[in-house]
């Protein structure tokens, strides 16, 4: 069974596959401004999206692997690039 985000209280862990793109990084400072803990990685983490990540202090891991997910986050969220064959996914 999936899971929720609507489930999620503030201070949950989120993690975001591909959080460097214009609408996750959004999306990464809008749950992290409601009280989430908010993690990321991205195949190519590059300014302006990292800096502007890194400053709302979210922290983001180069790459997609499965230690991205340690500790376990409660969700994941994952970009429209990302295979389902993906570890991480």
């Amino acid at each position: 069974m999936k899971s929720s985000i609507k489930n999620l209280k503030a201070g949950g862990h989120i993690h975001m596959m591909g959080i460097c793109g214009t609408a996750m990084a959004s999306l990464a400072g809008l749950l992290k401004d409601r009280g989430f803990k908010v993690t990321g990685s991205d195949a190519n983490p590059y300014p302006p999206m990292s800096t502007q990540i890194e400053a709302m202090g979210i922290a983001i891991q180069p790459g997609y692997k499965k230690e991205n997910l340690d500790p376990k986050p409660d969700f994941v969220v994952v970009g429209n690039v990302i295979s389902a064959s993906n570890e991480e996914a």
